[in-house]
C-alpha cells in the first residue's frame, strides 16, 4: 500500500501500524462478510489501484450512496488512497434532493450499492460514471471532469459530508484529512478504544457519527467493526450478542426503542460484553437510559459536538466512570469553547450563551456556499455552533438547546430541550417534543406531544402538574397532544421537532 510522507496522511499511517501488527486480527464484519486486517489493507489498496486505473485523478470527487457495510468502509479508504475527494451522501435521500445533491457536488463518479445503485444510476448528471461497490467493484472508465474546487482554503479538501437536510437543503461540509484524523485519534484516546473494543456501528457512514467516530476511531485502536445497515432493535441485540460487543455508540431514540425490545422481549439476550455506550445528537431519555443500565450494568454516556467541529465534549469513562447528570461531558483536547452572550462576550461558568468552537477538527466551509461560510464563523475564525449551553466549575458541559428552537414566550426565551427532559422523567411518557405554537397574547405557547408508554393513564392535566413541580411557571406546557409515533429524521433517526411543529400547523396533530 501507498506510504504517506505528508502529514495530512497521519491516520493512515497509523493506521497501517496497527494493521500490520493486526494482519491476522478480525478488523470489519457486516452479514456477508468478515476481514482481517490484512485482507482491509489488501482490498483496499485492489480498490484504490482500479480507481485510479479507470482515471480517478488527485481531487475528483467521488460520491458514495450506501448504507452500511464492510465495502463501504474499503471504498471510502480507497477513494482517499487514490487521492480522490469523498463525498458522503445519506442512501434515504429522495431520488430528486439526490439528483440535485449529485449536480452540486459534481462528481466524476458516483457510487451505490447494490440496493441504490439504480437510484444513484438515475440521479447522477449526464456524462458521470456509476457503479456498486458490492460485488468485484469494476467501475467503468471516468469521462466526466470535475470543476475546480474552492480556492484560499486553509488545508487540502479531503471530504464533503452532507447533512440530512431536516429542515432546509442539505449543507455540504468541507473536511480536511487533518481533520478525520483528529476525530478519530481523540475519541480512540478519550474512549480509550483498543484492541478488545468490538463496535457495533447502527449510525449511519454517511455521517461522521457513524464513519469516523465510530468506526474510523476503533480501527485506529486495533478493535473490530460490525456494520449494521439498520439500527432495528432486533438486529442491535442479535449483534451485541453474537459478536461480544463491548461499545455501543447510538442516538437517544435509537437506545430508547432498543431498551423498549429487550424489555418487553421473551428472550433473554447476553448484553454482559458492553463496556461503553454513548448518546450522541439529541437530548437524553434518563427514564429508557436509567432502564439500559438495569439490562446492562453500566450507564450511559454522553458525546457532543457538530459536524462542522468535532470533537468537542465527551465523557472519559476512566475519569468518569458516572456521568454527571444533565451533563454532556468536558472538552477532549486540542478542541477549545468559548460560550458568549448575544454581543459576543465571554459569560461567566454556570451561565448560558452561544458555544464558539475552534481547533483541529474545524471544518474548511461549506462547499458552494460562501456566504453561509461566511456567517457561521467569527471574524477571528470560531465556528457559531447556534447551541446554548452552560459550562459549570468543574469543566462539565450542559447542552441548553438550539437557538433556532427556542420557544419566546412573553419576551421570555424557552428550550424545549429542558421541557422534554422533565417530562420524560414522567414513567407515562416514552417520549416527548415540545414546540411552540403561534399565541395572540403572548407570542408563542409551548405545546407538548407526547408518545405515551404501554399502559399510560396520565392525564394532560397529570402531565402539567409534573410540570409544574420541576419548571418555572412560564415554562409549563399550556397544550398536550398524544401521538402513537413521533417522527423522526430518516437518516439519523432523531425526533425531528421541525416535523412536530409542520403536523401541528397543518391539523395532523390536534391538542
Amino acid at each position: 500500500m501507498r506510504r504517506f510522507g505528508d502529514s495530512q496522511w497521519s491516520y493512515f499511517r497509523e493506521f497501517l501500524d496497527v494493521a500490520g501488527r493486526r494482519s491476522d486480527e478480525p478488523a470489519l464484519v457486516d452479514a456477508s462478510q468478515r476481514l482481517t486486517y490484512g485482507d482491509l489493507v489488501r482490498e483496499v489498496e485492489r480498490r484504490s489501484a482500479t480507481l485510479r486505473e479507470v482515471g480517478l485523478r488527485h481531487g475528483d470527487r467521488v460520491a458514495l450512496v450506501a448504507d452500511n457495510s464492510v465495502n463501504y468502509i474499503l471504498t471510502a479508504f480507497a477513494i482517499w488512497l487514490a487521492d480522490g475527494v469523498l463525498v458522503t451522501i445519506y442512501p434515504s435521500t429522495s431520488a430528486a434532493d439526490l439528483r440535485a445533491t449529485l449536480a452540486d457536488a459534481d462528481p466524476v463518479l458516483a457510487l451505490g450499492d447494490d440496493g441504490t445503485r439504480e437510484l444513484v444510476a438515475g440521479a447522477a448528471p449526464d456524462g458521470v460514471a456509476t457503479a456498486s461497490i458490492d460485488g468485484d467493484f469494476r467501475p467503468p472508465p471516468i469521462a466526466a471532469e470535475a470543476s475546480n474546487g474552492p480556492t484560499g482554503l486553509s488545508d487540502a479538501l479531503h471530504m464533503i459530508c452532507y447533512s440530512s437536510g431536516t429542515t432546509s437543503r442539505p449543507k455540504a461540509i468541507m473536511l480536511s484529512a487533518r481533520s478525520l484524523y483528529n476525530g478519530a485519534r481523540t475519541y480512540a484516546d478519550v474512549w480509550g478504544l483498543g484492541v478488545d473494543d468490538v463496535t457495533v456501528v447502527c449510525l449511519p457512514m454517511a455521517w461522521l457519527y457513524g464513519l469516523n467516530t465510530s468506526a474510523m476511531s476503533t480501527l485506529l485502536g486495533g478493535g473490530v467493526v460490525v456494520a449494521l445497515r439498520r439500527s432495528k432493535p432486533e438486529m442491535l441485540a442479535e449483534a451485541i450478542q453474537a459478536h461480544r460487543v463491548t461499545f455501543f455508540p447510538a442516538v437517544t431514540t435509537v437506545l430508547t426503542k432498543f431498551t423498549r425490545f429487550v424489555s418487553g422481549d421473551e428472550r433473554r439476550w447476553d448484553l454482559s460484553s458492553l463496556r461503553l455506550i454513548v448518546s450522541g445528537g439529541e437530548p437524553r431519555n434518563e427514564q429508557a437510559f436509567e432502564q439500559l443500565r438495569q439490562l446492562t450494568g453500566i450507564p450511559v454516556h454522553d458525546t457532543y459536538c457538530a459536524s462542522e467541529l468535532f470533537p468537542l465534549i465527551t465523557y472519559d469513562p476512566r475519569r468518569d466512570p458516572e456521568p454527571r447528570p444533565g451533563a454532556a461531558g468536558r472538552l477532549v483536547p486540542r478542541s477549545n469553547l468559548r460560550i458568549v452572550d448575544e454581543h459576543g462576550s465571554e459569560v461567566k461558568d454556570g451561565e448560558t450563551g452561544e458555544a464558539l468552537t475552534n481547533g483541529p477538527g474545524l471544518m474548511l466551509g461549506y462547499w458552494n456556499d460562501p456566504e453561509l461560510t461566511a456567517v457561521s464563523m467569527t471574524d477571528d475564525g470560531w465556528y457559531k455552533t447556534k447551541d446554548l449551553v452552560r459550562r459549570d466549575v468543574d469543566g462539565y458541559v450542559y447542552v441548553v438547546g438550539r437557538l433556532s428552537d427556542m420557544i419566546i414566550r412573553g419576551g421570555s426565551n424557552i428550550s424545549p430541550a429542558e421541557i422534554e427532559a422533565v417530562l420524560r422523567r414522567h414513567p407515562d411518557v416514552l417520549d416527548v417534543a415540545v414546540v411552540g405554537r403561534p399565541d395572540p397574547m403572548y407570542g408563542e405557547e409551548v405545546v407538548s406531544v407526547i408518545q405515551p408508554a404501554p399502559g399510560a393513564s396520565a392525564t394532560s392535566e397529570d402531565l402539567k402538574t409534573f410540570a409544574a413541580s420541576q419548571l418555572s411557571g412560564f415554562k409549563v406546557p399550556t397544550a398536550f397532544a398524544r401521538v402513537s409515533h413521533l417522527p423522526q429524521n430518516s437518516t439519523t433517526h432523531k425526533v425531528s421537532r421541525a416535523a412536530v411543529k409542520s403536523m401541528l400547523e397543518k391539523g395532523e396533530i390536534t391538542c
